[in-house]
């Protein structure tokens, strides 16, 4: 999972620097055949649909300005995530198989103070809305990845068990805040936005089931709760890429 953030981490640096360069030029007067009407608004104007990938999913969204300073965004994103782990406990391998969701629809409200001015900061807003949370929550199943003896017997895994720990937040609507840039323009149709927030979620649920020899030992959700019940910042980063219909 650092991998992949990494990756992520240096593809937005990427995407950074070239909108950097790209309103830099624009700032300059050199916008070739670009209409002046791509740079009236902070968001895409008039209207714009769009594809968005980031640490809460992949997805599509609309944009629709309202004004030149105002501009609201309705998007979805799915996200299914799984990933493998193995840990060393009590001088034990373990093996735990993490997946994620994180599908919601959310609707964002944007102020974009410098959208009449040039240069980079033109498509900067700062961004509060929400997003509804259908399917949020998070599996982990650990078991040994080898057996052990116990006297002159030697225990598969399979005897031993598995525990599975099922996180989970309520269906319930999650208020959102952060700052983005939401019109950095590539040509007469193109635009790329970035977003940087966090989601504020209610209080997760844990549950635990296990087999085997583990069947009956099984007792730690409350502690498990209590110590994730402070975790409720969800990070947003995603870049997007919208399309706009008129000129």
């Amino acid at each position: 999972m650092n991998i992949r953030f990494t990756y992520f981490a240096m593809m937005l640096i990427g995407f950074l620097t070239f909108a950097a360069t790209t309103e830099a030029v624009a700032g300059e007067g050199e916008r070739d055949s670009i209409p002046e009407s791509a740079y009236e608004s902070g968001y895409p104007n008039p209207f714009a649909l769009g594809v968005h990938v980031g640490t809460t999913g992949v997805g599509l969204h609309i944009y629709q300005p309202l004004g030149n300073h105002f501009g609201l965004r309705l998007g979805g994103s799915f996200m299914p995530f799984h990933t493998d782990i193995v840990g060393n406990y009590s001088n034990r391998d373990v093996r735990s198989d993490v997946s994620a969701k994180a599908n919601n629809v959310s609707l964002l409200v944007g102020w974009a103070p410098f959208s009449q001015q040039r240069g980079f900061f033109r498509s900067f807003n700062i961004q509060v809305g929400g997003a509804y949370f259908f399917d949020l929550s998070g599996k982990l199943e650990s078991r040994l990845v080898e057996g052990y003896r116990y006297g002159d017997i030697n225990v598969h895994p399979d005897r031993v068990g598995t525990i599975t720990t099922n996180v989970n937040w309520k269906e319930t609507v999650n208020p959102y805040a952060g700052i983005g840039w939401s019109n950095i323009v590539l040509d007469s149709r193109f635009s790329v936005s970035i977003d940087l927030g966090a989601y504020y979620l209610s209080k997760p649920t844990v549950t635990m089931e296990a087999t085997g020899l583990l069947e009956e030992n099984v007792n730690n959700a409350p502690t498990i709760e209590n110590n994730i019940k402070n975790y409720r910042y969800l990070p947003r980063v995603e870049i997007g890429f919208s399309y706009r219909f008129w000129k």
